[in-house]
């Protein structure tokens, strides 16, 4: 959902809020605060707007702000013109339903699915029954894990339910804050997946590898790294002598980035094996079989955090909510995330200047190789 999508924005607001997030991806984040607080208290408040300025909230921990903004999203043509939104059961106020059956619709992308997915438990213990709609490709993964609950797509038909709820509204319901939400380690890789993937690695050091997040986010020009530039740390002797390995991750889009590297023997990819198998099952198994996931802001990220294992994340100059945040608002000084434990963030200090990002990595890659345990 990008602002060019909604010509009935007036003018004023349109440019108010690029202005906020130019601010807020600049690390301008007292200008962006008061920005994007401006944009909220304009009556009528596009639901648009509300929703890009809860991201905002999120950033600088004002958890509670920003739940109440994320619930305007509803009112956009992407959920009022889903059969979900239309069904006749009522939406659930978070009360218990001991008898009763409620429906969750996954409806942000499978990296917001995997995130929340640490609210499950709590949801399972207010209601007797439990049915989720899916990311497309999915279902499987999700069944496995839930297998009392009735699993389908986000495209098919909504079972039956006695109550339904979207998945990003469960934050809200439970009062989520950096003091209470669940932590990491709720995603759990199978046995056998992961003794299958184990047969196939080598090294002492394994590595994972994904540079290209979905090129239709609206932030993809500065969440993806060129390929090219991760040449510098995949050639090198001193790693290689140690015993680092590097795999390939990356599926779909930007996996042809890699050909020349992996005809050269730098990286091995693994990418076709994977898409053979059940790709979110495969990725569960090989973040728990590598010694460290270096991946930009996607889903495989969203994986490792949620399983709370060791992976680098590379990004942008002022990281979505869910990797730092900044409650001072001084762009010097953040906090580590409550979301992802495990993550170390390696951001930009220039917009789309990964070079140093890139460089800071491959040094510490080396500590790694030098020092066991250094990950």
């Amino acid at each position: 959902m990008q602002i060019s999508e909604f010509p009935d924005l007036p003018q004023v607001l349109r440019q108010a809020t690029m202005r906020a997030l130019t601010a807020q991806h600049e690390g301008r984040l007292f200008e962006a605060d008061r920005l994007f607080h401006q944009i909220a208290v304009k009556r009528p408040l596009h639901p648009l707007l509300a929703h890009t300025a809860s991201g905002f909230r999120l950033l600088k921990g004002d958890y509670a702000g920003a739940w109440a903004l994320a619930e305007r999203r509803l009112e956009l043509p992407y959920y009022t013109h889903r059969p979900f939104a239309h069904m006749d059961a009522p939406m659930w106020d978070g009360s218990p339903m001991p008898d009763g059956r409620l429906l969750i619709f996954c409806d942000l992308g499978l990296g917001d699915t995997i995130l929340l997915a640490r609210f499950l438990p709590w949801v399972q213990a207010r209601v007797g029954g439990l049915a989720m709609q899916v990311n497309t490709g999915t279902a499987a993964f999700w069944h496995h894990r839930l297998p009392d609950a009735e699993i389908s797509g986000i495209n098919d038909p909504p079972p039956a339910c006695t109550a339904r709820i979207n998945m990003f509204c469960l934050p809200r319901l439970f009062g989520a804050t950096a003091e209470n939400m669940p932590p990491p380690g709720y995603i759990h890789s199978r046995a056998d997946e992961r003794a299958h993937w184990r047969a196939r690695l080598s090294g002492d050091i394994k590595v994972g590898l994904s540079w290209q997040g979905n090129p239709d986010h609206v932030r993809d020009f500065e969440r993806s790294i060129p390929f090219d530039r991760l040449r510098v740390i995949l050639d090198d002797p001193v790693l290689r002598d140690a015993g680092v390995r590097f795999f390939s991750l990356q599926l779909h889009q930007g996996r042809t980035d890699a050909a020349d590297a992996i005809a050269a023997g730098e990286i091995e990819d693994l990418t076709p094996g994977i898409m053979a198998r059940d790709p979110l099952e495969a990725s569960a198994a090989l973040i728990d079989e590598l010694d460290l996931v270096i991946a930009v802001d996607s889903a495989l990220a969203n994986l490792a955090g949620a399983m709370n294992r060791p992976f680098w994340l590379p990004t942008y100059k002022v990281p979505d909510w869910r990797w730092r945040n900044y409650p001072s608002l001084d762009f010097a000084a953040p906090l580590p995330s409550p979301w992802y434990g495990s993550a170390r963030v390696f951001a930009c200090c220039e917009r789309q200047v990964w070079e140093p990002v890139v460089a800071d990595m491959h040094k510490n890659l080396r500590d790694v190789a030098t020092r066991p345990g250094a990950v």
